[in-house]
């Protein structure tokens, strides 16, 4: 099982252990979800996990629209976006065609993602969830 050892109220490790009391009084284990992080807060009977910081939150945005832009290009048999963007310059014009796209889209892809994140930053607009983020970006569809 996952256990939390809490100190002062916080999270300071966590564990896969055989039961909660395997440590005896050495630590206070509680049992902890997979969504509980180091740092997180224990009152009791909740845990909280601590705020992101911007740059984890861009961090993670940013890894899901790569992951958004790879798994697209590989529908048509690319290794991923780059690798797809390499045929841009094709000799062959299917693959020519397909690697301009690929081009373009990820140019506009990552620039309306900035766009979003530098507004965020300023305080322009709040904290998107990744759907709202996904729903504005650049719908990735390929040409004929």
């Amino acid at each position: 099982m996952r256990a939390a050892r809490i100190e002062n109220g916080k999270v300071v490790d966590l564990w896969e252990v055989p039961s909660l009391d395997c440590y005896g009084e050495l630590y206070t284990l509680i049992e902890a979800p997979e969504w509980v992080q180091l740092g997180a807060t224990w009152d009791g009977a909740t845990f909280t996990n601590p705020p992101k910081s911007s740059e984890q939150i861009i961090a993670e945005f940013a890894a899901k629209v790569q992951s958004r832009l790879d798994a697209f290009a590989r529908t048509r048999g690319y290794d991923g976006i780059l690798s797809a963007c390499t045929y841009a310059t094709s000799t062959n014009p299917k693959f020519a065609t397909e690697g301009q796209y690929c081009v373009q889209a990820r140019d506009a892809t990552w620039a309306k993602c900035y766009e979003i994140l530098n507004a965020v930053q300023a305080g322009d607009r709040p904290v998107p969830t990744w759907e709202e983020l996904e729903a504005e970006l650049p719908v990735l569809q390929w040409p004929n």
